[in-house]
Order: C-alpha cells, then structure tokens, then sequence
C-alpha cells in the first residue's frame, strides 16, 4: 500500500488505478485512503520528501494493527485447485 500512495501523492501515471486494479482488500484501501490523506498534510508542511516518508511508517503501522488487512475484500476469492 506505501507503493501505491506513495504513487498517488507523486502524481504518476498508475495513480488513477483502482483498488481492485491495485490487487488491495477493502482494508487494504481504507488504509491507502488515510495514508495518502496524511502524506497530502505532510507534503503542504513539510515537502514531498517527507510526506513519502510519512506514507511508509503510516502505512507499516496501519498494516501491523490489522494483521496486513488482507481479509475484507467482499470480491476476493480464493485460487481455484488445479485441474
């Protein structure tokens, strides 16, 4: 999710992707939601530099607490068994 963030504050051409797009749970973008909002503050204060780094520990952080927030997509599916 920092990768992602990190993509939307820096404006490139991936930052229009959605979440399902980006292979994140809906936790998973929760997360990237708050993550950007924070580097967004960051970066008016601080600088771009400092707002990509605020995305990685904000985003490490968010996903400790929720064990990677890998289990709320409502769309995910496990693989399908061989054959």
């Amino acid at each position: 999710m920092s990768y992602w963030a990190k993509e939307t504050l820096k404006g490139s051409k991936w930052a229009g992707l959605d979440w399902e797009q980006k292979g994140l749970s809906n936790d998973q973008y929760t997360i990237h939601e708050e993550a950007v909002a924070a580097g967004r503050t960051e970066e008016r204060t601080a600088g771009l530099d400092k707002a990509l780094e605020l995305v990685d520990r904000f985003t490490a952080q968010r996903c400790a607490e929720q064990n990677g927030a890998t289990w709320s997509s409502e769309n995910w599916r496990p693989a399908s068994p061989p054959g």
